[in-house]
């Protein structure tokens, strides 16, 4: 994430309401009424779908076993569409053990659904003791990473049932803080908290791990030790007492949720909350789920929240969870998650001083783009974190509308999305589209953000690109469902009006930027300017480039359009000739390109061979500007390091630098697989993907 920035902050809004400790359900079941049965539907709910799996043809990438960082689940698992979810878990934060149960209703999408295939983590401390279906055992196989349930006969598609599965262990995760875990906080209370994203669901509980198949419904049932409180997305509609010792808290939620978007977290919580009402028309709880000793800090972190859900209404329309809830829990993590209603807050971004203000606007929004609009598949992560990004952005623009006026908001605006533009211009980053694995880095984000942006540019009109995001987010059967880019493409091309393969794609997929040149021709006698745009880069992209016309006292945009190699338009001046001044283009950068003269940064990783490795050296080409602090690791499909070497400060070799791995060094042979190496160069890191085979 860019370094944040310093801002000033407002007072807390009025109406805060301050609880200690389990006090704090007590003001929840207020809030919500009283308890409904569990298959109760609030009145005045709206029509809401059901998660509507689409059946599709994961080619084979995607069906290999990658690890949880490419998303990986278990082929099978789309033969049939989850209908609601109920997890009644013990957790308890003494030993970071949980037991209980989960219930899946679910329907059939074929006449030959037998076996029904779940995720869960084999060798990772969770054991399934039984699987129920109308309290009648089930056979069932619990082995590489999938749970396996045999029905009684083959169930017809759109004929619904349910299993039940009671399991217990202390989970574990190949992965630090993924999965489910808990930690002391360092002031002896414990915090238990989860963090599925992309695909560590299936290390926590027996779930379906992947995006394309919402839960409809969701219920949690959380039994947490006395003094501690267990926050989860939706409604809390009520606290009990199984036991002496222990205390029960039911959340509900009834908006279709993906399963890397369920989350808990459990400590001793300080509860404080105030209304939100909006213009727009929502009028919901904001809750947040603070340590003690980082209330006060909170009320300044989180003081403009309800502010930030107006301007996403006013962006992106009405906030798709207002019969809930908006918050956060803060957890032990070194970032924030977006999970559903209740956004998981890293402790080290709670500095009472607003430093983080932005990355709160980055959860916020979200909400709609990831939890409402959901991507299809990871391929399209891009959607999520380029539009969460994009709206820090916006978030800038609007501080500094309200400092400055509208120019200081625009500088603001475009100060930010710079700090998001690396001198490599994201050379050697990997695709932002399709990305391996699903989390690369920087790339999906600010390379993300910034095709948003030159959307904008290139729409030049902010009523309708903005009239564009809110459509994308509310319009259709997208709301609560699940999205792709190609239908995003599709939904711009219907606002400008043309085809825009040729802009989106290149950028999506490509690791350069065109390099674009301009000339100039100036016919006096005429009045006339002809201006010749050339990219030299072999994948030619599709942009139109604003060119700014300097006469000292006014300035001429003319727009020119550059999809073929070149491009050559003539154009009457505004002002005699003579008054001319300067030529120059994109001043504002509303295009990410490169001056032709410049092939881009020519260090950076640029071969890894051979690939496919055998028994065999595996050589690390790369380039260097001038002499450079090198670093070369090596990671699995797990994101474990496997091998790391600091090169310390690295000399340029006229033919290109190298480094030559044995996969074999220290007497250990890694094994067969894919893996990335990873070239940082002077803080720049560039990533490739190779294969070993035995």
């Amino acid at each position: 994430m860019p370094r944040p920035r310093p801002r000033a902050v407002a007072t807390p809004r009025a109406g805060l309401l301050p609880a200690r400790g389990l006090l704090a359900s007590l003001l929840l079941v207020s809030l919500t009424g009283a308890p409904a049965a569990d298959d109760a539907v609030p009145a005045g709910w709206p029509d809401l779908p059901h998660g509507g799996i689409t059946r599709l043809d994961w080619e084979g990438k995607h069906l290999v076993d990658k690890g949880p960082e490419d998303g990986d689940f278990t082929p099978g698992s789309e033969r049939y569409d989850l209908q609601r979810s109920v997890l009644d878990l013990r957790l308890d934060t003494d030993d970071g053990s949980l037991a209980g149960t989960v219930t899946h209703v679910f329907a059939s999408l074929d006449d030959t659904l037998q076996t029904v295939v779940l995720d869960l983590a084999t060798g990772y401390g969770l054991t399934v003791s039984a699987v129920t279906a109308a309290g009648v055992a089930r056979p069932f196989t619990h082995q590489d990473d999938a749970l396996r349930v045999r029905l009684p006969a083959p169930l017809a598609a759109g004929a619904v049932d349910s299993l039940t599965i009671a399991y217990a262990g202390v989970p574990d995760s190949p992965r630090d803080r993924r999965g489910m875990w808990v930690e002391d906080r360092g002031t002896d209370q414990p915090v238990m908290a989860t963090m599925s994203q992309p695909a560590y669901g299936k290390y926590w509980w027996p779930c379906k791990d992947r995006p394309d198949d919402k839960i409809a419904a969701l219920d949690l049932h959380l039994t947490v030790r006395e003094g501690l409180t267990a926050a989860a997305a939706g409604l809390l509609v009520q606290t009990s007492t199984p036991e002496p010792g222990w205390r029960t808290f039911h959340w509900r939620h009834r908006y279709p949720v993906a399963t890397y978007l369920v989350s808990v977290a459990v400590s001793d919580y300080v509860l404080w909350q105030e209304d939100c009402d909006t213009p727009a028309g929502t009028s919901m709880p904001l809750m947040h789920f603070v340590y003690p000793e980082d209330d006060a800090a909170s009320r300044v972190d989180f003081a403009r929240t309800c502010l930030m859900v107006e301007l996403c209404e006013d962006w992106f329309g009405i906030y798709p969870f207002g019969q809930e809830k908006y918050g956060h829990a803060e957890f032990e993590w070194a970032g924030a998650m977006e999970h559903q209603t209740c956004t998981s807050w890293g402790s080290g971004f709670m500095t009472g001083q607003g430093f983080a203000e932005q990355w709160v606007m980055h959860e916020l929004a979200h909400q709609w783009f990831g939890n409402s609009l959901t991507p299809r598949t990871w391929a399209d992560i891009w959607l999520n974190e380029g539009f969460a990004t994009y709206s820090e952005a916006l978030w800038f623009e609007h501080l500094g509308t309200q400092e400055g006026g509208p120019q200081e908001g625009a500088r603001e605006y475009r100060e930010y999305l710079a700090r998001g533009r690396p001198s490599s211009d994201w050379a050697g980053q990997g695709p932002v589209h399709d990305p391996v694995p699903v989390f690369p880095g920087r790339i999906i984000y600010d390379k993300g953000a910034w095709i948003l942006h030159m959307l904008r540019g290139r729409l030049g009109d902010d009523p309708t690109f903005f009239q564009l995001l809110a459509d994308w987010a509310q319009q259709g059967d997208r709301p609560h469902g699940t999205v792709t880019t190609e239908e995003f493409i599709a939904h711009c091309e219907t606002y400008a009006g043309e085809d825009l393969d040729g802009f989106f794609w290149p950028y999506l997929t490509e690791e350069i930027l065109p390099r674009v040149s301009l000339g100039q021709a100036v016919d006096a006698s005429a009045g006339t300017i002809t201006l010749t745009l050339r990219q030299q880069q072999a994948a030619l992209f599709d942009n139109v480039f604003p060119v700014h016309l300097d006469f000292g006292t006014s300035t001429q945009v003319v727009r020119v359009p550059l999809r073929t190699a070149s491009n050559q338009v003539t154009v009457a001046l505004d002002r005699p000739a003579a008054e001319l001044r300067t030529v120059t283009l994109d001043p504002l950068a509303w295009v990410a390109w490169q001056p032709a003269a410049s092939a881009g940064p020519s260090g950076g990783l640029r071969n890894v061979y051979p690939n496919p490795a055998r028994d065999d050296w595996v050589v690390f080409a790369y380039e260097l500007d001038a002499t450079s602090s090198v670093e070369i690791a090596v990671y699995d499909v797990r994101g474990r390091r496997v091998f790391h070497r600091d090169l310390g400060r690295v000399t340029p070799v006229a033919a290109g630098n190298e480094f030559a791995w044995d996969p074999t060094a220290g007497g250990g042979r890694v094994a067969s697989g894919v893996y990335w190496t990873a070239v940082t160069i002077d803080g720049q890191r560039s990533v490739r993907k190779f294969t070993i085979l035995r």
